[in-house]
């Protein structure tokens, strides 16, 4: 599985300028819906930052090491529960996406497009940006 960030053109702002918005999306693998749909959609929705991406980072070893058994984060209508069976994304705008076993992952995927994605949000906002993540 391959997962591309890159940006696309949201259009011409009167005040700012070109507009770009984050298009997270599988470009190589099986299960691409999937992925689009719960890892893909959800980390505009919770991980906006370089620190959101580092505090679910930090979620994720704290389970790992056994530290805690589940944390429960997320925003603007996605739920991730983490625990060491894995995460599991709650869109919450459909109730037909909540609590689906679609939308459980390894803990390990989800660790490395966190870190994929706060390298791709630390480099420069261009349509030129791109960054990839193999899962």
């Amino acid at each position: 599985m391959k997962i591309q960030f890159s940006y696309i053109s949201g259009g011409a702002h009167p005040l700012v300028g070109e507009t770009l918005y984050w298009q997270p999306k599988v470009v190589e693998g099986e299960g691409s819906a999937r992925y689009d749909r719960y890892m893909c959609g959800a980390l505009g929705a919770i991980a906006q930052t370089v620190e959101d991406c580092s505090r679910i980072l930090e979620f994720i070893e704290e389970i790992k090491k056994g530290n805690v058994d589940k944390i429960e984060t997320g925003g603007n209508d996605v739920t991730l529960k983490i625990s060491k069976f894995g995460v599991q994304v709650d869109i919450e705008i459909n109730d037909q996406w909540v609590g689906q076993p679609e939308g459980m992952f390894l803990l390990n995927e989800w660790e490395r497009v966190l870190i994929g994605w706060r390298e791709f949000i630390k480099m420069p906002r261009s349509l030129d940006t791109v960054f990839e993540v193999e899962l």
